[in-house]
């Protein structure tokens, strides 16, 4: 089997998941929604979105669909490549100063190990977070880690690239791949949604991806950003996998839509 058929067979028995498909139905409808049940959605940033601003990381495109749902929006000030465990306890002090506010998050790739990381830590901090919407979250590290430490001329290239630039090397350590570890325990009043690309070998847009892709092709399908789909059966909450995306979910055909009924569905009550 191609790794491509791989790819649209897992995204089909995802999408038949009833809770997917019935969360998917109601993303496209989201205009029919009303009674927004937050007061202001958290943004966590992606790696290096400071320097990286065309990666989507930055969350410019969350601040927009905030503004088209009516709801506030504020950028929770992570470090940009940040060590988990500093970048959560940002995040839980984010949380504690809007204590009396409803919250809800959306992460963006590596912001979602940031966020899984606080849930783990403080998970008193997310007492009135009402949803998180995590996109591209990197949520069990990423098989990538192991690729470049594999190649030690590549490894300490980049360690010392991120000294050059000011973030910690520790980081990359971080985010080594682990499907064996276990999620915290999730508060019932918390939605979590997952946004993941499903791309096929043409999909890849994004310049980053192809190189990405392709390194873990021999592991199966991903996003060429450094998830494995197969991960996404076994992720608490909502999946959303959205086909002939990669990990930037900046597609060919005009994903915003979408993602804006994705995140309307999820801080939106609805008939």
């Amino acid at each position: 089997m191609s790794l491509d058929d791989a790819t649209a067979q897992l995204h089909e028995r995802i999408v038949s998941i009833p809770e997917n498909a019935a969360f998917l139905k109601t993303a496209r409808e989201f205009e029919q929604c009303a009674s927004i049940h937050a007061d202001i959605i958290g943004v966590v940033p992606g790696a290096f979105y400071r320097e990286h601003r065309d990666s989507g990381a930055d969350g410019a495109r969350i601040f927009d669909i905030a503004r088209k749902l009516g709801c506030e929006a504020e950028l929770i000030p992570v470090a940009a490549f940040g060590r988990l465990d500093e970048n959560a306890a940002t995040i839980a002090a984010w949380l504690a100063a809007h204590r009396g506010r409803r919250v809800a998050l959306v992460s963006l790739s590596k912001g979602g190990a940031d966020v899984k990381r606080a849930l783990a830590l403080r998970p008193d901090a997310f007492s009135n977070v009402t949803a998180w919407v995590s996109l591209s979250g990197i949520v069990n590290g990423t098989p990538l880690i192991a690729w470049l430490r594999n190649r030690p001329l590549r490894w300490w290239a980049v360690r010392l690239l991120l000294w050059w630039r000011g973030h910690s090397g520790k980081t990359l350590e971080d985010l080594r791949y682990d499907e064996g570890v276990a999620w915290p325990a999730v508060p019932p009043t918390l939605h979590i949604v997952h946004v993941v690309g499903f791309p096929l070998e043409r999909d890849l847009a994004h310049p980053w991806a192809p190189r990405a892709y392709k390194r873990l092709a021999p592991l199966g399908p991903n996003d060429g950003g450094g998830i494995l789909l197969a991960d996404c059966e076994k992720l608490p909450g909502t999946v959303c996998p959205l086909l002939g995306a990669d990990h930037y979910l900046s597609p060919q055909w005009d994903a915003l839509p979408l993602l804006t009924g994705i995140i309307a569905a999820a801080v939106v009550d609805c008939p």
